[in-house]
């Protein structure tokens, strides 16, 4: 499975979502073990997480609009945020998986969304702990720091700072329905 993904990357010239989603799909793996999640499942999602890349942001969505599926308003200013959802279409297109603990990872892995599932969570936070910029990411501590009380913790903390920090470029509609959920969960 894991060479399928990684030759359908090749094809498309992506060498360096090839290398971001090796060190995704380990962090995530290191999260699954942390948290009791199936370490198959978090790896696929991890390496499958980016694959949406093979495709142009203004082609994502042409794409999704042809399909006359809701486009978020942060997706029509910032179009590479659908690749997160043509991800997950592609995952289960291309590579037949159904599952929704892989899929639905993967279609909320940047924005998170309400209600999150813990493999939600988790590929949510591998992705940020496993960033695809030099150096280390400036929430890294703080991020870590809060994956040491659990994945609503963690998330939440890259949220806030995110949000803090005026790092969002437009907040996607599930980006602020997550934000408010986990400040529910975490009060609670």
């Amino acid at each position: 499975m894991i060479r399928n993904i990684t030759s359908l990357l090749l094809i498309h010239g992506k060498h360096k979502i090839i290398e971001h989603s090796a060190k995704v799909a380990e962090m995530n793996v290191k999260i699954a073990g942390k948290f009791g999640l199936d370490k198959e499942k978090c790896e696929i999602a991890g390496y499958c997480h980016d694959i949406g890349g093979i495709i142009s942001p203004e082609n994502m969505l042409a794409h999704v609009k042809s399909l006359n599926h809701y486009v978020d308003p942060a997706e029509e200013k910032y179009p590479f945020l659908l690749h997160q959802r043509i991800s997950a279409t592609i995952t289960c297109t291309v590579f037949n998986i159904r599952d929704p603990e892989i899929l639905s990872p993967i279609d909320c892995h940047t924005t998170l969304k309400a209600n999150p599932s813990a493999y939600d969570m988790a590929l949510f936070v591998a992705d940020k702990l496993a960033w695809d910029q030099d150096g280390t990411p400036p929430f890294f501590d703080e991020v870590s720091r809060a994956l040491e009380i659990s994945l609503y913790h963690a998330s939440y903390a890259y949220i806030k700072y995110i949000t803090d920090h005026n790092m969002i470029l437009y907040p996607h509609k599930w980006f602020i329905e997550a934000e408010e959920w986990l400040e529910g969960k975490i009060n609670e």
